[in-house]
């Protein structure tokens, strides 16, 4: 901390999540960690390959519905 202050920078306290942004991708990423949990990557391609699958096999309503929930929440 002594060395921040001796440099100039503020240390900012902040809450457990960003309250001015909106949580509308939530549901994608909820879904995704229980898909990809457990499963190990030897390279980002590897992961991105895996996780374009994901979102090209979800059907329309996925999102529709996603978006829909996201809309009540408000």
């Amino acid at each position: 901390m002594a060395k921040f202050h001796e440099l100039g920078f503020e240390l900012l306290s902040h809450p457990p999540y960003s309250p001015d942004l909106a949580p509308s991708d939530f549901f994608l990423f909820s879904d995704l960690k229980k898909i990809l949990a457990g499963k190990k990557f030897n390279a980002d391609e590897e992961v991105i390959a895996e996780i374009e699958v994901y979102f090209e096999a979800k059907h329309k309503s996925y999102y529709k519905n996603g978006i829909e929930k996201f809309g009540r929440s408000l």
